[in-house]
């Protein structure tokens, strides 16, 4: 005989996530990118630079220069698409929270403005800094209070009549990790248009990258395309912003132009 257990606080989050996300048709794309310089460089700059701030900064460039990783759908009254201003990226974190190892989604506005280390910074406050003094994590936990119907109906509400609140609550696309002891995810079940999984330990300068996409904005040809942009993004222009956190001393600042290549 087995016993009935209510979801904790947590997975009733993940579980409302899940629901959005299983109403969207998920298509995914993977592939291996050399990056080795920008593992050399991380080696040495100061400060350490994580890979997912790597990986989010770049996303967020190749966000700006094409509108489509800014779009999602919205189906009421009827199908279009809504266009963000900026890009938002809502990263999924793994965090202990009163005995229990539960997710909490951490948003960074505009990632594209900020510096490596301004990143850096934002992001050691959302893994490290107790639960309570994060704004974003004490509202996820109030909200996973809430009864589901009433839940689910402000899921509805932000998804099709406002979707301008949209990208506050949830980015325009989301982060996560690929996987884990050379194991890795197909595709990532989120609410967002896009969701970048990121290695989190690349092998001999290898990482290994998973976007899942919303078929009914972005088709599979320019998805493999963003990819390709964001591999490019990652080796000149993040390769050149950490240059200077390796010899602040010796190397003048460079102004890094993200647009300099379009996306085809």
């Amino acid at each position: 005989m087995g016993k009935r257990i209510r979801l904790s606080n947590g997975r009733r989050l993940v579980d409302d996530v899940i629901r959005m996300a299983s109403r969207m048709p998920i298509a995914g794309i993977a592939g291996d990118f050399e990056t080795s310089e920008v593992a050399m460089l991380r080696r040495r700059s100061r400060p350490k630079i994580s890979w997912n701030v790597i990986f989010m900064k770049a996303y967020a460039q190749v966000s700006r220069e094409n509108p489509v990783l800014r779009q999602a759908y919205v189906g009421f009254p009827y199908g279009h698409l809504h266009e963000f201003e900026e890009p938002v990226c809502m990263m999924t974190m793994a965090r202990e929270h009163e005995g229990e190892e539960r997710l909490f989604f951490a948003r960074f506005n505009r990632p594209d403005h900020f510096s490596l280390p301004d990143l850096q910074q934002q992001y050691d406050h959302f893994r490290k800094a107790p639960i309570n003094e994060i704004k974003q994590f004490r509202h996820q936990i109030k909200f996973a209070k809430v009864p589901a119907m009433i839940r689910r109906f402000a899921w509805w509400t932000l998804f099709n009549v406002w979707p301008d609140k949209r990208a506050m609550h949830m980015g325009t696309f989301g982060m996560s990790i690929s996987g884990y002891n050379g194991a890795y995810g197909s595709k990532h079940l989120g609410p967002n248009t896009t969701t970048l999984g990121v290695d989190p330990l690349p092998r001999k300068g290898i990482s290994h990258l998973v976007l899942t996409f919303d078929h009914r904005v972005i088709d599979g040809t320019p998805a493999t395309r963003v990819l390709l942009r964001l591999q490019h993004m990652v080796n000149t222009a993040i390769c050149h912003e950490l240059r200077t956190l390796v010899n602040t001393d010796e190397a003048e600042p460079r102004v890094i132009d993200a647009t300099a290549t379009q996306v085809a």
